[in-house]
This record gives structure tokens, sequence and C-alpha cells, in this order.
């Protein structure tokens, strides 16, 4: 199997294939995996989970064509390497099938066709609100930040329930601010991530990671005095206390401390 794209995606696809005896290899444009959801560092050391369990991964490249006759039998690269495939899953994002409403009169980030909210989840439309995938909003969890989009099911449920507590209600209406949450299983092994990964600097405070021979990792996302995101590998009580504090407004320099190791 070829999977094409190291994101979340690709990564649960080629473990669930290495599970059944497939012999798989990623083939990802960026050079480090994950940038934009986990940021350079975490990504680096999340990618390594591949070569403990047998997935070749090829970062750096790109897929110039197929090649079969009815069906898929090889996978050629940028590089001029064709690589044998029996079977090609494609894994490169997803984008708003927001079409439709072009001609509505909702204004549309021209980012990537989002609808664009504001605080309360209320389109440019009087009444009309969004929830899920497709909503871009300001969250003021995170103050300065432009518009977030996130593609995660834990925030498409709340954030509907609150647009609809919103529209129905109106006059009490509240603000949708969030520390967004996701988490991902690669090889038997629980990723999670809290908060934002657009950060000044990343310290990795416990573990190591598989980079370091461990099976456990705790980095922690600063931006300014603020603890912002922190990502972990098998570590899920220390995830949730992180929400917690970020939701808080909690402090850097109180941040290590805060969860116990």
């Amino acid at each position: 199997m070829v999977v094409v794209g190291a994101g979340f995606i690709g990564a649960e696809i080629a473990s669930s294939a290495r599970a059944g005896g497939a012999r798989v290899t990623i083939v990802e444009a960026a050079a480090v995996p994950l940038v934009r959801a986990v940021g350079e560092v975490v990504g680096r050391v999340l990618s390594t989970l591949h070569e403990r369990h047998g997935t070749r991964l090829l970062c750096g490249t790109t897929v110039e064509a197929l090649i079969g006759d009815g069906h898929v039998s090889g996978v050629r690269l940028s590089t001029g390497q064709v690589l044998r495939a029996d079977a090609v899953v494609v894994g490169v994002g997803a984008a708003p099938a927001t079409q439709w409403l072009t001609t509505s009169g909702i204004v549309l980030d021209p980012r990537d066709g989002g609808v664009v909210c504001d605080e309360y989840l209320e389109s440019s439309i009087p009444g009309v609100y969004a929830a899920g995938d497709v909503a871009h909003w300001p969250n003021g969890l995170f103050e300065g930040d432009d518009t977030t989009r996130l593609e995660n099911w834990t925030n498409a449920a709340s954030q509907a329930a609150h647009a609809a507590q919103n529209a129905v209600r109106p006059d009490r209406r509240r603000p949708y601010e969030t520390v967004p949450y996701f988490w991902s299983d690669w090889y038997g092994q629980r990723i999670q991530f809290v908060g934002t990964a657009d950060a000044d600097a990343v310290s990795v405070v416990g573990g190591g990671g598989p980079d370091e021979g461990s099976d456990h990792l705790v980095a922690l996302y600063r931006r300014g005095d603020r603890l912002l995101g922190a990502a972990t590998l098998n570590e899920p009580r220390k995830i949730m206390k992180y929400r917690r504090f970020i939701a808080e407004r909690g402090l850097w320099s109180a941040a290590e401390t805060a969860v116990p190791g």
C-alpha cells in the first residue's frame, strides 16, 4: 500500500494496514509531517513512530503519476522512483463544500471558502449561524488570533449545540470559546493534542517520545506569557489537566508545575 499524505488520516490508515500485514510506504510533500497540526518539533518526533513499526516514510516527495491499466500497480514519485502498489490511499486534507453559498450573500473566507462568523457563530446574514468544519470564527480564548476553523468532531458537536442555543435565544447568546482537542491512535499509541500549535516556542517536558526510545511524550506550547497548547503521547490523564489549565488562561511560568509528573 502507498499512502499519500502523512497527516493523521494517512498515519491511521498506515497503522491499520501494518496491523493487517501490509507493507506500507507513506509519501509526504512536506519536509516534516503534521507541521500545521502540532508544529515541527512534535511532528518530527511523532513521525519516528512509523519507522519503529515498519512503515516507510518518504518526506519532501510528491506523486507524479499512478501507474496501471485498469488497476493501480505502481506510483511514480517526483524523485523518479516507482513504488509498487496494490492499493493507493490519498489523504491530503479537506476543503469546505460551500460553492452553493457563493451567491447567497454569506461572506466566505477567501483562503478556503469557509463561512465567516462572529464570536457568536453568526454569519454575515443575521439569524444564519454556522458550526463544525465549515465555520471560521474568532476564538476569544486565543486573543490576537485570526479566525479559526477546526476539522475535528469534538468541536463540531459542542459548536453545533452552542450555535443552536444562540440561534433560538439570541437575547441570551454567548461567545463560543473553546480549547480545541483531538486525538489519534497509531500502532497502539494514543496521541492527544489540546490548544493551538501556533506558538513562539515548544518545550518537551516529559518522556522524550519515540525519538528517545520512549513511549511517552509531553510537549508544551508557549506564546508570550501563556500556555496555549499541549501534545502528549500515552498520557491521557495529563492532557485533560492541561486543557483545563489553558481554558483558565494559565501562565507559562506555572505550566510545568500545574500538572505534576
